[in-house]
């Protein structure tokens, strides 16, 4: 049973004795996961979230996402703000209770972006920030690591568990095969992985990024799944503001990331369809194959983006030097100095604003 904002107050105040905890707010998101979360404000006007796991799996969760965030704050800076854990405990009935710094921004709605909005450009400088961390210092914390050959292995698994289903149209099952048999696709080097960059993780103020949450995802592996929400999206423009503005910071990122996040957003409905068979939640499979049959008809039509390997590479042509002469008396030697052209690889609220009638005074 989810606890009231009022009683993750008293919890947190137990917690810290010395706070000054004056009002309390549930945060409507709560109820979708394994733990109960408030947005409490101090006597200084300093918001804090509190969290209580609601059972075993809660516990696992914050304690994974505690773990998590240790591993990013030891690991490099970010040009955003991750939640910073202030207090640490368990309750007497065994739950535990975290006191974090409230982290502010407008959560966004990544789906609902078009192409043009500068946030897309923000988003793509962050996630470069968070695959260019320490990768050592990420690897000693013990993350889960997962190489291109593993991924390739867990992708063609989910396949073959979509497959048999029988439900899944053969345009696309010949369609992922063909692109998990390609091992050139799968040539990258794995980076650390937020693994959660979908609406509600990512924060924004001003037209930038200001936080990033939900790090209880965070792996090394591959760069392109923190691309899936875009790929998702039938409208390609996104993807590649996102995209091209990653590669500022991550020129030698590989150029077939956008192909291997399509395919895995492909397979996520798979996976999607298969999980909603075994659960016999009706409306979803209806749903989840209603939406692979319009996949299947734009991959048989051409419209659907390409999968196969390609060479992302821009070029920049750079005029050559002018040609000098040298003339040498009774015989002319002629040299040539030029330069070749080179190929270059490659949500919004401030401060939360609570009620100042006296229902949820504290403390």
């Amino acid at each position: 049973m989810a606890s009231s904002p009022l009683i993750l107050a008293a919890l947190a105040k137990a917690a810290l004795p010395t706070a000054k905890f004056k009002q309390a707010r549930a945060i409507p998101r709560a109820g979708r996961e394994p733990f109960s979360a408030a947005v409490l404000t101090d006597a200084d006007g300093i918001q804090y979230v509190v969290r209580e796991a609601r059972g075993a799996k809660g516990n696992l969760f914050l304690a994974t996402e505690t773990h998590c965030l240790r591993a990013v704050k030891s690991s490099g800076t970010l040009p955003f703000r991750v939640p910073n854990l202030i207090s640490e405990t368990t309750t007497t009935s065994g739950r535990s209770l975290q006191i974090l710094e409230f982290v502010y921004g407008a959560t966004v709605t990544l789906e609902g972006l078009s192409a043009g909005d500068p946030l897309l450009r923000s988003i793509g400088l962050a996630v470069a920030s968070i695959h260019n961390l320490n990768l050592d210092k990420i690897r000693a914390s013990g993350v889960p690591e997962f190489s291109p050959a593993d991924i390739r292995v867990s992708r063609t698994a989910d396949l073959d568990r979509a497959a048999s289903t029988g439900r899944i149209p053969a345009a696309l099952l010949q369609r992922w095969e063909s692109a998990l048999e390609d091992l050139d696709l799968f040539r990258f080097q794995p980076a650390a992985v937020h693994g959660n960059v979908t609406t509600g993780s990512v924060l924004e103020l001003d037209g930038s990024v200001s936080g990033v949450v939900g790090w209880s995802n965070l792996h090394i592996g591959d760069p392109a799944e923190d691309f899936v929400t875009f790929a998702a999206n039938l409208d390609t423009e996104p993807l590649d503001a996102v995209k091209f503005a990653y590669f500022e910071l991550r020129e030698d990122a590989d150029s077939n990331l956008a192909q291997r996040s399509t395919l895995y957003s492909e397979l996520a409905l798979a996976t999607y369809l298969v999980n909603s068979l075994e659960s016999g939640n009706t409306d979803d499979v209806e749903w989840a194959t209603t939406e692979l049959e319009i996949l299947a008809k734009s991959v048989e039509d051409g419209s659907a983006r390409v999968l196969s390997r390609v060479s992302f590479v821009q070029t920049y042509a750079i005029a050559p030097e002018p040609v000098e002469e040298l003339v040498v008396i009774e015989t002319t030697v002629i040299t040539s100095e030029t330069s070749e052209t080179l190929d270059l690889s490659d949500l919004k609220t401030r401060p939360i604003e609570l009620p100042t009638s006296s229902d949820d005074q504290l403390f």
